[in-house]
């Protein structure tokens, strides 16, 4: 190997474990279902429109990793994303119990976050190309305020995941390229509620239930350029399974009512996702993308005990989640190119199991972005995303058996994103 290709590794290993490092310490946010689109300050800049096809920028490594074929020499790249949602609860008393007793609806339920992911690319020859990618694909955090009607049910929700992907590309000719992955990820889950322990006179007690596991799955891509000015891109990201080993602790005044080790075993929904970039002209792109995820594998997951008992469930029961949207980008210098998109995501919470742990419903996304380069190395991505989600019936049934006391009302929320990423080029 050659001293310039040792250097353009060491550039990528050094990298990858500082933007590793930001991952890991990054917080959660809430998401649709829970996964994290955020991946991109370029392709959020269209509402994700094309993102599975190439572009200008690396990120679309993580749509379809034969994206990394477009990149000749060394591209380094750090997106960084701040989310900024609102969620609260129009309470019926009707049917919320403890409404009655003057208890509160939980305020604002949204927590902001703070998300990076970090790509590299590497060409070895014509032909070859290697990638690597640090993302946190899936995220969650929710907190209500008490005393409120729901927090039998609900006080906090924590998901938070690290995921590094190795990825390989070649190209067949220069109408074709392929790419695969191979995906490490780590995932904790952290969910606390405030349990009935007793009905006269009301007393609750603090559950928390713990966990946490390695996973490990598979990405594969294709880009295609039927014609000059046309980009297309399909990308497929498995399915991970997941045994979250932790616990679940009771505690009442300080003390422990009771405490098992626990194990919950998920299986996370693959995607599906295809992109588009058509030029119109010399100065328009225009941009389109659909994505599928299989957010049906989620039914009800059993939290067993190291006895074998079935100690909690949780009731997911999603449906598949779909996204479609629109965009277009503009070069309106040689150094500026502005974009902008239109997006509808069709939730994969259903109305008979939202509750406030996960408020999510059907969304329209607006966004506008651009990106400018500063020389032909360096250049900078920017992007704002406004999320109109909306209003969703909440109902949460009564269970004495595990001590939670029905609520509902109405779920409000929106969203504002606003991400940036830099982009560095060595060579090529």
């Amino acid at each position: 190997m050659s001293d310039r290709n040792l250097r353009n590794v060491r550039r990528l290993n050094v990298l990858a474990a500082v933007a590793l490092g930001a991952v890991v310490a990054s917080g959660e946010c809430q998401a649709g279902g829970f996964a994290l689109r955020e991946q991109s300050a370029a392709g959020q800049g269209a509402s994700f429109a094309g993102a599975a096809a190439p572009g200008d920028s690396p990120s679309a490594m993580f749509w379809n990793p034969a994206a990394i074929t477009a990149f000749d020499g060394v591209t380094i790249e750090a997106d960084h994303s701040l989310i900024l949602p609102r969620s609260s609860l129009s309470v019926d008393p009707s049917i919320s119990s403890l409404a009655g007793f003057g208890f509160g609806n939980g305020g604002d339920v949204g927590i902001d976050a703070y998300v990076p992911s970090f790509y590299g690319t590497w060409q070895v020859n014509d032909e070859v190309y290697l990638g690597l990618s640090v993302n946190s694909p899936f995220g969650l955090a929710t907190h209500s305020e008490t005393p409120w009607v729901g927090q039998s049910e609900h006080l906090r929700a924590k998901v938070r995941s690290v995921a590094v992907t190795p990825t390989v590309g070649y190209r067949i000719n220069d109408m074709i390229s392929v790419g695969v992955g191979a995906t490490t990820q780590y995932m904790s889950v952290s969910l606390s509620r405030m349990p009935v322990l007793a009905s006269s006179p009301l007393t609750f007690g603090t559950g928390t239930i713990e966990g946490e596991d390695w996973s490990f799955g598979a990405t594969a891509g294709l880009t295609l350029t039927p014609m000059e000015g046309t980009e297309i891109g399909f990308g497929y990201r498995s399915p991970m399974i997941v045994s979250l080993d932790g616990s679940m602790l009771v505690t009442s005044g300080g003390a422990a009512v009771s405490s098992v080790e626990t194990t919950a075993g998920i299986t996370l929904p693959e995607t599906v996702t295809l992109g588009l970039r058509q030029a119109i002209n010399d100065r328009f792109t225009l941009l389109a993308g659909l994505e599928w995820t299989n957010w049906s594998r989620l039914g009800t997951v059993p939290v067993v005990a190291s006895s074998g008992a079935t100690v909690s469930t949780l009731a997911f029961e999603y449906g598949d989640g779909w996204m479609v949207s629109l965009g277009g980008e503009y070069d309106f210098s040689d150094q500026l190119t502005l974009r902008a998109g239109a997006g509808y995501e069709w939730s994969p919470v259903k109305d008979a199991h939202r509750s406030m742990r996960l408020p999510d419903a059907d969304r329209l996304w607006l966004s506008a972005g651009a990106s400018y380069e500063f020389s032909s190395a360096l250049s900078l991505d920017f992007a704002y995303t406004h999320i109109f989600v909306s209003d969703a019936p909440v109902s949460v049934a009564t269970d004495a058996a595990i001590g939670v006391i029905g609520y509902g009302g109405t779920a409000e929320a929106d969203i504002d994103i606003i991400s940036a990423a830099l982009r560095y080029k060595f060579g090529g």
